[in-house]
């Protein structure tokens, strides 16, 4: 059974999803299908699993497609928003990313992981959002969303490459925000505890799962359509004065953080 829309203001929108083949980023692109954008899926190296995420779209009632490009590239990229610009831009989702094929303690990191993390995390979506205003601005406005990570702000072992790039992000966010609010384009974050069924669940700790799930005072990991329904609000009209800002999402984890180590 199809699921009906929940925001009319997306349809016929169209979107860009950074990384959008697998995990989080297929179900932001499902999702986004879901609400009547058309959208292009964009992918490094998982060709078969980018044209199944477009064709589940097409499923949808929309028009999907496939682009191929490493974000960290900055020809790859320059690639993608020119594959793209014709049809025009409503949507930024930048949720390509790297960085847990290396975990190392911050003090034992090598520069060559290091520049590469900041190149996909962070000059990536930077340049990403240049390229992408313009086209948004012809359209009258559209919205940029960041994938942001708790390893930000709070030490996680052997995530510092992933952290700090993402920390950078989201400051870039917050510049980014404030600059194209005039022009009509909203620039905001979403941020996720512990995403269960998430490319990291398979390339950071095996067992993460199992260990973060007994905290989450809401009973559960979060889900890749969790943050797929916020990135949809996000972008939604019924968010017009969400600016700058970062969406948390972890069923209270970080809240109840306290808990875990001094007891009920």
């Amino acid at each position: 059974m199809t699921l009906e829309p929940t925001y009319p203001s997306l349809r016929g929108k169209r979107a860009l999803i950074l990384g959008g083949s697998r995990g989080i980023g297929r179900a932001i692109a499902l999702r986004l299908a879901r609400e009547g954008c058309d959208v292009v899926v964009n992918y490094a190296r998982s060709v078969e699993a980018a044209e199944q995420t477009a064709a589940d779209c097409r499923s949808l009632g929309v028009a999907a497609e496939t682009v191929p490009g490493d974000v960290g590239r900055e020809e790859d990229l320059a690639a993608v928003f020119a594959h793209v610009e014709p049809g025009g831009l409503d949507i930024l989702v930048n949720n390509a990313a790297r960085g847990l094929e290396r975990p190392r303690p911050a003090v034992e990191q090598r520069p060559k992981h290091l520049h590469r993390t900041m190149d996909v995390n962070l000059f990536g979506p930077w340049q990403a959002a240049q390229a992408a205003a313009p086209m948004m601005e012809t359209r009258g406005g559209g919205a940029i969303v960041n994938l942001l990570s708790p390893g930000s702000h709070h030490y996680m072992p052997d995530y510092s490459a992933v952290g700090v790039s993402k920390a950078a992000l989201e400051s870039l966010t917050i510049y980014l925000a404030v600059e194209l609010a005039p022009r009509g384009i909203r620039v905001n974050g979403v941020s996720a505890g512990w995403v269960e069924g998430s490319e990291g669940e398979h390339s950071y700790r095996t067992d993460i799962s199992n260990r973060v799930r007994p905290h989450v005072p809401a009973g559960r990991n979060v889900a890749p359509e969790d943050l797929a329904a916020a990135v949809a609000w996000v972008c939604s009209d019924q968010a017009p004065m969400l600016v700058g800002q970062v969406l948390h999402l972890d069923g209270g984890f970080g809240a109840g953080a306290w808990r875990a180590v001094l007891g009920d």
